[in-house]
């Protein structure tokens, strides 16, 4: 599954005034930058209601959209932007599928002409900008680089933390907002972030020197007010006894943005779920079964510690060492330590609550009637 994350990046930086750890260390060393999420458009392209999301940065626009009946990505991009020049987005991986027209400028209101790779074909296209079944958010990241000197050496070994966090915007829901920056965003106002992350770090580098940790946070749904939010922690230390080398872990969060409260999988399937959810998801991981490196993930038919995410096509299951410990030890050409699984809304129907927070999303693919 590709996971939708698009960037533009407004690079800002502050240094702490963390003390030094001892009388020869240099003081911790911390960054804080943010970009805002990609810009969200609905509207058709021919008869097709599609939605879009698209970034717009120095280097040109990049991003995805997909037919709402369908809800499978479709990647848009565009290299450096010519000055003056009509703006042509190509469509596809590989090799282009389409090719977007859309005039000299992106604004709010998008239009211009749908076009096939051979030029025989051509639909018009219109959109307008739109948020209001979406959140607008941006990303932050903020990092840290600690040095600790040991006791009677000049030798200095060092320690590294970067986390992302969201800072969500509802501006016609104020409480719904502020439960999801609780969740989602930096625990302590900027200023105090410093400290804190020179407290937290300081304390891990204690006990384990050259210690790294990386957060990321992928918007992977943001639609049909869902938000959904996968969290991907990288640690690596040296020290053997918790297992040399980088770890991950795979952890979904959904929320419901009209209340701003967590979605859980019983919100949004029918009681007694769980014996044919466990099916589905042996089903789908019988490709994994034939890897001898993986020959055990999942077979225990228990639900994947790191829960699920709604995407456009179905909900996403994470698998880590937390469900099977020979995901932290990948073998030879074998570098995954996380495991995704897609069970499609059509496979999921006869489990999914009709009247649930999915209903709209089965709406659009046509799964469901509309109201």
């Amino acid at each position: 599954m590709w996971l939708l994350r698009s960037f533009f990046l407004a690079m800002a930086s502050t240094l702490a005034a963390g003390p030094p750890s001892g009388p020869v260390s240099p003081p911790s060393r911390c960054t804080h930058s943010s970009y805002w999420s990609p810009r969200r458009w609905r509207g058709t392209i021919g008869p097709q209601p599609v939605t879009l999301e698209l970034d717009s940065g120095r280097w040109g626009y990049s991003g995805s959209y997909y037919y709402d009946h369908r809800g499978q990505l479709l990647r848009l991009g565009q290299d450096k932007p010519k000055q003056h020049q009509p703006i042509t987005l190509s469509e596809g991986d590989l090799r282009p599928t389409g090719y977007w027209l859309v005039g000299s400028a992106v604004g709010p209101q998008l239009s211009g002409t749908w076009r096939s790779p051979d030029g025989r074909r051509s639909l018009p296209l219109a959109l307008h900008e739109t948020y209001t079944d979406a959140a607008r958010y941006q990303n932050e990241t903020w990092e840290l680089t600690r040095y600790e000197a040991e006791e009677g050496n000049d030798h200095l070994d060092s320690a590294h933390y970067a986390q992302d966090y969201l800072r969500v915007y509802l501006p016609h829901n104020p409480v719904a907002e502020q439960r999801l920056r609780r969740a989602l965003a930096p625990p302590v106002p900027a200023a105090h972030m410093p400290q804190l992350l020179d407290t937290l770090v300081g304390n891990r580098q204690s006990r384990l020197d050259r210690y790294y940790f990386d957060g990321m946070k992928l918007v992977i749904y943001n639609s049909n007010y869902l938000l959904s939010v996968v969290q991907l922690d990288r640690f690596t230390s040296p020290d053997e006894t918790i297992g040399a080398g980088p770890r991950e872990w795979w952890q979904g969060h959904t929320f419901d943005l009209r209340t701003g409260r967590p979605v859980q999988l019983a919100d949004l399937l029918v009681p007694g779920y769980q014996a044919r959810l466990r099916q589905l998801l042996r089903k789908e991981l019988q490709a994994v079964w034939t890897n001898v490196h993986y020959a055990e993930v999942g077979r225990s038919g228990k639900l994947p510690a790191g829960g699920f995410v709604i995407t456009a096509t179905g909900l996403c299951f994470g698998y880590d060492d937390r469900d099977d410990e020979d995901l932290a030890y990948p073998g030879p050409y074998h570098a995954d330590q996380e495991i995704e699984v897609e069970i499609s809304y059509r496979d999921l129907l006869p489990l999914i609550r009709p009247t649930g927070p999915l209903a709209p999303v089965l709406q659009e693919r046509g799964l469901l009637p509309r109201k």
